[in-house]
C-alpha cells in the first residue's frame, strides 16, 4: 500500500513538471498610507500592477473617503494604462466635478495597471483613505466590441492566457494565424 501511495505521489509530481505551466495567481490589495486612520498630508505612493500577457487586471474599492475638491485637484486616486488615464477619484460621492469609484470595478485595458494615489499639503477634516483589491483575469479576445472586426474569419477559441483561430471544412489558415481562405485541391 505504501508503495502505491509512493508510485502515486511520484507520478503527480512527474505530471505536474511535464505538463503546461499555468500563471501564477496575480491578485492582492492596496490601501493609503495608515489605512482605517486617517491619512497624512503631503503623501505619495505609485502601485505598478503587472499581470500575465493575455490577462487584464480588475480593481474594485471596498472602501473610498477622500477629500473632495474640484476636478479631484486636492487629494486623488488616479488609474492610468500608459500614456492613458482610465479614472482620477476623490470624495466620497460623485458630483457634477468629481467623480468616486461607488460601486464602480475598474479594468486595464491591457496587462498593466498603474495606481497612483496623493494628497496635498493639508486636509481640513480627518479622510481615512481608500482600500481596494485587484486581480488579473483572462481576456477573452474572442469576444468582439460592436463595431470592431472580428479576431478571427471563421472560429475563435479562447483558452487562460490567449487564443486561437480555425477555419471551417475546406478552408485554410493563413500564415497570419487569423485569416481563413478556401483550400485548393
Amino acid at each position: 500500500m505504501r508503495l502505491l501511495v509512493f508510485l502515486g505521489l511520484l507520478w503527480g509530481l512527474v505530471a505536474a513538471s511535464s505538463g503546461p505551466q499555468w500563471p501564477k495567481p496575480v491578485f492582492g490589495r492596496l490601501a493609503s498610507p495608515g489605512f482605517h486612520d486617517k491619512y497624512a498630508n503631503n503623501q505619495e505612493r505609485r502601485w505598478a500592477l503587472t499581470a500575465p500577457p493575455g490577462y487584464r487586471l480588475r480593481l474594485y474599492f471596498t472602501h473610498f473617503q477622500l477629500e473632495p475638491s474640484y476636478l479631484c485637484e486636492y487629494d486623488f486616486v488616479k488609474l492610468s494604462a500608459g500614456t492613458k488615464e482610465l479614472a482620477t477619484l476623490c470624495g466620497s460621492e460623485s458630483t457634477d466635478t468629481e467623480r468616486a469609484p461607488g460601486n464602480d470595478t475598474f479594468y486595464s485595458p491591457g496587462s498593466s495597471l498603474d495606481v497612483t494615489f496623493r494628497s496635498d499639503y493639508s486636509n481640513e477634516k480627518p479622510f481615512t483613505g481608500f482600500e481596494a483589491f485587484y486581480s488579473a483575469e483572462d481576456i477573452d479576445e474572442c469576444q468582439v466590441p460592436p463595431g470592431e472586426a472580428p479576431t478571427c474569419d471563421h472560429h475563435c477559441h479562447n483558452y487562460l492566457g490567449g487564443f486561437y483561430c480555425s477555419c471551417r471544412v475546406g478552408y485554410v489558415l493563413h500564415r497570419n494565424k487569423r485569416t481563413c481562405s478556401e483550400q485548393s485541391l
